[in-house]
């Protein structure tokens, strides 16, 4: 089996690996600036490090740990952001290097269907170990280059985010009690008012971070956003009724029926759920 450093600096994910590491019978290092073995000391003594820090510190904690990192060694970083490590990494050939996010909060109980992408900058044996115990435990392991992997980022987490942020505010500044809300919601809406809950409990800094550090989110999609939301308010302000009703209708058909189908009725599930 391998030792394992995990350097960590603020999120408790660290807690999570650190247990699913020692279940697999590999040693394991919990490293930071408190700790007692400080990360430089870590990665000389670690086979597999695995660099899990806010998105803002990533690229100068890798550039800090370079010199300590010897040959032979798996570099892995969780950074939700790939490009601009991806970018430094690669300057690099003494390691393998994979580029992994695990797209879930460490309240789970296993991986069993949790999402973990990767992108493998350079891959010998230790990667394929980790490899074959994610897939051991049913995880969904894909492939996908850091560059689309931030394009999809920036639309499925950022854009939202975004979004539920304004709905925050709309609440916020009219000062609207949640539970009165939920005594006139719709299912729609029901279900709208607690992914906001949702998505309020999560950690400030990180979802600060995916708005100020990828590059493609502020340069492309933002603005894309920000542009279709004034047309759309246009169409609203000048009653173009047919026009409005026709962005609706181009968006259904873009979405294939099959998908809108099976999310309905999984909807309707959550739904259920929710009323009891």
């Amino acid at each position: 089996m391998y030792k394992v450093a995990i350097i960590w600096w603020t999120s408790n994910f660290w807690k999570w690996w650190e247990k699913y590491f020692k279940s697999k019978n590999n040693e394991v290092i919990v490293s930071s600036r408190t700790t007692k073995i400080l990360p430089k000391k870590a990665v000389k003594l670690a086979d597999i490090i695995i660099v899990s820090v806010p998105i803002r510190h990533t690229v100068e904690t890798v550039k800090e740990l370079i010199p300590y990192i010897w040959e032979n060694k798996l570099l892995i970083d969780f950074t939700w952001i790939k490009l601009e490590v991806i970018e430094e990494l690669k300057k690099y050939n003494y390691w393998e290097i994979i580029s992994v996010h695990p797209m879930f909060w460490p309240w789970i109980d296993n991986l069993k269907e949790q999402n973990i992408s990767y992108d493998p900058i350079k891959e010998w044996e230790k990667w394929e170990y980790i490899k074959t115990l994610f897939k051991n435990d049913w995880a969904n392991l894909f492939e996908i280059k850091s560059e689309k992997h931030d394009e999809f980022v920036s639309i499925v987490q950022s854009s939202v985010h975004i979004i539920n942020s304004l709905l925050w505010n709309i609440l916020k500044k009219r000062w609207i009690n949640l539970e009165k809300m939920m005594e006139i919601s719709t299912p729609n809406s029901r279900m709208q008012l607690y992914i906001l809950s949702r998505f309020l409990k999560q950690n400030a800094s990180l979802y600060t971070d995916m708005q100020m550090h990828n590059k493609l989110y502020k340069e492309q999609i933002l603005p894309d956003m920000i542009e279709h939301f004034q047309y759309l308010n246009s169409l609203i302000n000048n009653n173009e009724t047919e026009k409005f009703e026709k962005e609706f209708n181009d968006i259904k058909n873009y979405l294939w029926e099959e998908f809108i189908n099976k999310s309905f009725e999984k909807t309707k599930k959550i739904d259920s759920e929710l009323k009891k």
